[in-house]
């Protein structure tokens, strides 16, 4: 009754199903569109259509597990809860002080983020502890109570509390949530100590609004969501894929929904690692161009880098996730020309609804779809495996009237929109690559997402990049990774010490993370047998003001070696910022564990070599706009390559969710786990 295992991605503009078939081994997918009104609809339509076209009944689903833009839709939307801050005396304008340093260096007229609680709904209450977590002001219940009254004429639903140093001791935070519950039952309170106990009141505070803010919609998108699947037969208790590149049961999610922002991208990066691992390649970046962005990431050894740096909607998320950057140029990006005749892509996007100009739903603005449309890249009756019949004319009408104020050919202005999006792709690379401390020469292209593949070569030219892997299932590798990814959750405990100091302690502490980590694993999915754990610390040199990630071995933890642990810090500082000084003394900030539950993967499918079956030759052409003008390319079908079958460029590779282009200067090897590897030609 569980034959098949289902991985879901909502995106802006398609939802993307993966599913696999425990009996056969076979792994296959589909692509719907998106509703962005009601995204358990198109949930609903996708399981209708998996029964339809693979004859996956509903209760044959033994696990479902599915990534959504319900939260950071919600955060960017700024359409969430109303919420009341309670924080320690003479805080108040935490929020509205935030970080005194410039957010982007590069605009000194740049603002800050509007807080997402305005101060008239901060309420100071009379608490303090000192540095080390003791008590110094004792918490008052009257402050609390006035708080409270307050907060209920404002006609708030959920209380934050976030109080100094309770990182370190979060007794007068558990205080103030008996005493709140106890008196207001009907709000929802959280505690910083609860969502991400670290140091840094302001980064503590927004990562526990964001978690409150978007607790509803999430909390009714789930039990919707669980009632759909209820109504369908659908035996499986719905997992949600993490910012953290794991899984989480959808009990998780309402309690600590925050870890949903970065779900559906993260999806996308585990499931790059699955298929360039099958394909030999460890140290890539990915290129996940979708209907609403282009995401980017850098896997190193196999290992997506992670990171607590990320902001969303320009806060700061702390809490560990998988380092992926996102810019406003996908499929439904909007093309247009500013004031000063200057041609952008992005950031706005159509979405699905009306979706760009060639879908034929009422908008005439034209986008990136329309451009490739155009350009000749994809073709009106494949796209979406034909579930989603574009209009050619239509696309033209759009680029024309962009063509117009460019004084361009609509060919023209189509490749011209190509080129912004390329540029804003390896801007977005650049940046990525400087902050990781990276060279982009040194590392593979992974590229997906419905557009990805028709980029990639562009995007790796522009870049110096000379390797390229496209999965054999491009556009719903989110839904695939979503299907791949481990049960997995992280426990953190801030320190705060020089090395030498802490190091007596951090064997009694590694025990107590691991053992919470342990306790979660075993709620959150009982039936795995097997997990593993990787533990890291965030450390700086005494004086610095940021610290980096760093990973540790646990023996050197529970045998107290200062010296390897040293070593490791030096190193990755080194790899970081380019110097280390083995001198200097360390601090520790925070000691983090990752635990892993090991979720059963698809079994990976050897292609057939070229001559055990007939390998598909080219029996189309398409006219395509390459290099100023339109040539005649052979098209290939994707399910019809044989293993080390090469393909010259200029070409194309169709198939029911995507399209490749290899460019000129390009050749293609089909490896026998059914990727394509894309190789740049010496000049």
């Amino acid at each position: 009754m569980s034959r098949y295992r289902v991985g879901v991605d909502i995106g802006g503009t398609f939802t993307d199903f993966a599913a696999y078939d425990t009996e056969t081994g076979r792994v296959f997918g589909l692509k719907v569109p998106t509703v962005p009104h009601d995204p358990v609809e198109g949930v609903w339509n996708g399981l209708d259509a998996l029964r339809a076209d693979s004859g996956v009944e509903p209760n044959e689903i033994g696990y479902f597990v599915h990534g959504t833009t319900i939260a950071v839709n919600t955060l960017i939307e700024r359409k969430g809860a109303r919420l009341a801050l309670l924080v320690t005396k003479g805080f108040r304008d935490l929020l509205i002080i935030q970080r005194l340093r410039i957010p982007n260096p590069q605009n000194w007229f740049g603002g800050r983020p509007a807080p997402l609680i305005r101060r008239a709904r901060v309420y100071e209450i009379d608490e303090r502890l000192r540095a080390d977590g003791s008590v110094h002001t004792p918490i008052s219940e009257e402050a609390l109570e006035r708080a409270l009254e307050q907060a209920r004429a404002e006609g708030v639903v959920g209380l934050v509390v976030c109080f100094l140093h309770a990182f370190r001791n979060p007794v007068h935070e558990k205080a103030a949530r008996d005493y709140l519950e106890r008196r207001a039952p009907e709000l929802h309170v959280c505690c910083s100590h609860e969502v991400w106990p670290r140091m840094r009141e302001y980064e503590r505070a927004i990562v526990s609004i964001i978690n409150a803010y978007v607790a509803p919609r999430v909390a009714g998108y789930l039990g919707e969501l669980e009632e759909r699947l209820a109504d369908l037969g659908v035996p499986a208790v719905p997992y949600i894929t993490r910012s953290n590149g794991g899984v989480m049961t959808a009990r998780s999610a309402r309690r600590v929904p925050g870890d949903m922002l970065l779900s559906g991208p993260a999806a996308g990066v585990v499931g790059a690692v699955q298929v360039a691992e099958r394909a030999g390649i460890r140290d890539f970046i990915t290129l996940d161009v979708g209907g609403t962005s282009a995401d980017v990431a850098i896997v190193e050894g196999g290992r997506p880098q992670m990171s607590q740096s990320e902001h969303v909607a320009d806060f700061p998320i702390m809490m560990p996730v998988v380092g992926v950057s996102s810019i406003g140029a996908g499929g439904g990006s909007v093309a247009w020309v500013d004031d000063a005749g200057v041609l952008k892509v992005g950031p706005e996007s159509v979405g699905s609804d009306p979706g760009p100009a060639c879908y034929g739903r009422g908008n005439e603005r034209p986008t990136l779809t329309d451009a490739f449309l155009v350009g000749g890249l994809v073709t009106p009756q494949t796209f979406a495996a034909g579930r989603l019949p574009l209009s050619l004319e239509l696309a033209e009408q759009a680029i024309e009237t962009l063509a117009t104020g460019l004084d361009k050919s609509p060919a023209e202005a189509a490749d011209a929109v190509l080129s912004v999006a390329v540029a804003a792709s390896y801007a977005e690379l650049s940046n990525l690559a400087a902050q990781r401390g990276v060279g982009l020469r040194d590392f593979s292209l992974v590229a997906f997402g419905g557009a990805g593949p028709l980029l990639a070569c562009r995007v790796a030219s522009e870049a110096g990049i000379g390797r390229i892997l496209v999965p054999p299932t491009p556009g719903t590798l989110c839904a695939v990774g979503a299907l791949c990814a481990d049960v997995a959750g992280n426990v953190v405990q801030s320190v705060v010490g020089t090395l030498a100091d802490c190091l007596p302690v951090l064997p009694e502490l590694y025990s107590e993370l691991e053992q919470q980590a342990r306790e979660w694993l075993a709620e959150e999915a009982p039936f795995l047998d097997e997990h593993r754990v990787a533990l890291s610390a965030d450390m700086r040199y005494v004086g610095q003001s940021f610290e980096i990630a760093v990973e540790l071995e646990p023996s050197w933890v529970l045998e107290g070696n200062a010296g390897a642990i040293a070593d490791a810090f030096h190193e990755a500082h080194r790899r970081v910022f380019a110097h280390a000084d083995p001198t200097a003394p360390v601090e520790i900030i925070d000691l983090r564990l990752q635990i892993s539950g090991n979720t059963p993967k698809p079994p990976s499918t050897l292609l057939p070599p070229e001559g055990a079956s007939e390998a598909s030759q080219s029996t189309t052409q398409r006219r395509v706009f390459i290099e100023g003008r339109y040539r005649d390319v052979p098209v290939y079908l994707r399910d019809e390559l044989a293993a080390h079958q090469h393909i010259e460029g200029p070409a194309i590779v169709d198939q029911s969710d995507t399209t490749v282009f290899i460019a000129p200067g390009w050749s293609t090897r089909v490896h026998e786990s059914a990727s394509l590897i894309l190789q740049r030609q010496s000049p």
